[in-house]
């Protein structure tokens, strides 16, 4: 699951309509008319929500983890094995009503069968009492299923939308507020332990970025603070006798050059940005210089992350389908052979591992965080407590809205119950098996019909666990141990900001403008006087906004 930024879009009350994506990413920024006024945005700490929000109570039982996490979550629990008896924590009866369930959910892989002919399905709504009726959409377009849901105003009982795509939405609270139900009445305070206890368990602070607009619409994903890492092709460098990983970004550079071969069919990069960015130091947003807000557009390590990056694809070392449109699907490159680095989030790993289980001898790796220079330290983002959200349809009669409830906490059930394997493989002896070493393996079957869809219907407690992929659980541990210590120290931290919609609506066509340089549509020269655009625009007034919102916490 990446960043694949497809176009900023304005959603309006009432009257909900999609904007031109083509349209706000070609258009100048020194040339687009000044935008409609849009919700002001919101900012609070998880106290002052407290209220809104579910008292965090601990899921109590399990495995004790081999691999110990951090209790601020920046290093997730390692588990290195399955548990020999899984057991059941939901007794209570969970669809009851006799009335379907629709979701709308995203997939980054192959859409699996649907009802009646997928007995992955048919195996899990058989527990749950009922029928979850999926309408899978693509997630690399997921944007567009999104809008033209949310202007059309018939949403499904549960739909769920990343954060990653919610901030090209620049009017989403408003719609959000106009169509999805308020699940305060039913969680807020020791609600959720005593009627929805594995909801009960996510973090407080996972439970603050649900909030939109004042109110508590979204059932939150936890997610641990990285917003995507470097990964590479290592048989293929270990092919090229080139296995050992760069440290800072003139060993990239000069390894890029190295294995670069497009007579081979064979590019450096699938997709680079945001790695070059973090090297350079660029903060995830806002940073405090002499006792000032400075966005990261303004600094200089920006610049300099713009000027690398064009030289990278200057020397022809990006893929040209990458090149051509930054929405293409870096994986696929990766997958086939064609690119040898690529960044997306950290979920992506094991995901690919999935879906490229049939190329002989694919090895993926993460790189570790690399720095500017030999003997620096990047920044490495700091990414929200949680980044995806379940939201249940607003005109639900109460007892449906329960019961949309008691699913998603049904499916969220923590590593090591039933209900994980469940969601997560399907049924033993049907669609995986329990080898020797205790590693589950999809059956031919579950290859073909078991797909996330069931987990994005709520989120689960973070847990380091694809110990199926030998060395995976260890590695990634290492590598957040490693990151955590670059973690950027945001002057936001702990506080939920909702950002106004004029900033959000300018991510869009600030990105496309970056790319436009790499492309050499743009001169390198030009991202001073876009800054300077932008800042004109809306940089100043959201200078303003977030200043406030510092000075009001104690930030400033």
């Amino acid at each position: 699951m990446g960043d694949n930024q497809n176009g900023t879009l304005r959603l309006h009350r009432r009257g909900l309509f999609q904007a031109s994506a083509a349209a706000a990413a070609a258009a100048s920024l020194a040339a687009c008319a000044d935008l409609d006024e849009g919700p002001e945005g919101t900012a609070a700490g998880s106290d002052e929500l407290a209220d809104l929000l579910p008292t965090y109570t601990p899921y109590e039982g399990g495995l004790e983890p081999d691999l110990p996490g951090q209790p601020d979550g920046t290093v997730t629990p390692g588990y290195l094995s399955r548990p020999e008896a899984p057991e059941q924590v939901v007794t209570e009866p969970v669809m009851t009503t006799g009335e379907d369930i629709t979701a709308i959910t995203p997939l980054w892989n192959p859409t699996p069968p649907g009802l009646p002919g997928n007995s992955y399905f048919t195996a899990v709504n058989e527990i749950l009492g009922g029928t979850v009726v999926f309408n899978i959409a693509d997630g690399n377009n997921y944007v567009d299923k999104i809008t033209t849901t949310l202007a059309g105003g018939d949403v499904p009982d549960m739909f769920q939308i990343p954060g990653w795509e919610i901030i090209k939405l620049s009017d989403f609270t408003e719609a959000a507020n106009e169509l999805f139900a308020d699940l305060s009445p039913y969680l807020a305070g020791d609600k959720a332990a005593a009627d929805y206890p594995l909801l009960a368990s996510y973090p407080t602070a996972a439970w603050a970025m649900g909030v939109f607009g004042g109110k508590l619409l979204g059932i939150p994903w936890e997610r641990s603070p990285y917003t995507n890492a470097l990964f590479t092709r290592q048989d293929l460098l270990d092919g090229l006798g080139l296995g050992e990983h760069p440290k800072d970004l003139e060993e990239l550079l000069a390894l890029a050059e190295e294995v670069n071969d497009p007579s081979a069919n064979r590019w450096a990069f699938a997709s680079l940005d945001q790695t070059v960015q973090e090297a350079m130091g660029v903060p995830t947003l806002w940073k405090v210089e002499d006792g000032k807000l400075v966005h990261k557009f303004e600094t200089e390590a920006f610049a300099a992350a713009i000027e690398y990056t064009r030289q990278v694809f200057d020397k022809g070392l990006v893929h040209p389908d990458y090149v051509a449109d930054r929405s293409t699907n870096a994986k696929e490159i990766i997958g086939s052979g064609q690119g040898l680095f690529f960044e997306d989030g950290v979920g992506a790993w094991h995901e690919m591992y999935q879906t490229y289980r049939g190329v002989e001898g694919f090895d993926l790796q993460i790189v570790d965080p690399l720095a500017r220079e030999a003997g620096g330290t990047p920044t490495i983002w700091r990414d929200d407590p949680a980044g995806m959200f379940t939201f249940i349809k607003k005109d639900l009669s109460e007892e449906r809205i329960k019961e949309c409830l008691r699913v998603a906490n049904w499916c969220s059930a923590p590593y090591e119950t039933l209900e994980y394997d469940l969601v997560s493989d399907g049924v033993e002896g049907v669609h995986f098996t329990v080898d020797a070493e205790g590693v589950p393996q999809r059956t031919e079957l579950g290859q073909t019909e078991v797909a996330p869809t069931y987990m994005f219907l709520s989120g689960r407690a973070n847990a380091n666990n694809k110990f199926q992929y030998p060395g995976m659980v260890e590695r990634l541990h290492e590598w957040e141990t490693n990151a955590a210590a670059f973690l950027d120290p945001s002057p936001f931290q702990g506080l939920r900001v909702e950002m106004p919609s004029d900033l959000s609506a300018e991510n869009e066509p600030m990105t496309e403008a970056c790319h436009e340089i790499y492309r050499g549509q743009r001169d390198v020269s030009e991202w001073a006087t876009i800054v300077d655009d932008w800042r004109a625009k809306v940089g100043d007034a959201a200078r303003e906004y977030y200043t406030k919102i510092a000075e009001d916490n104690d930030r400033l």
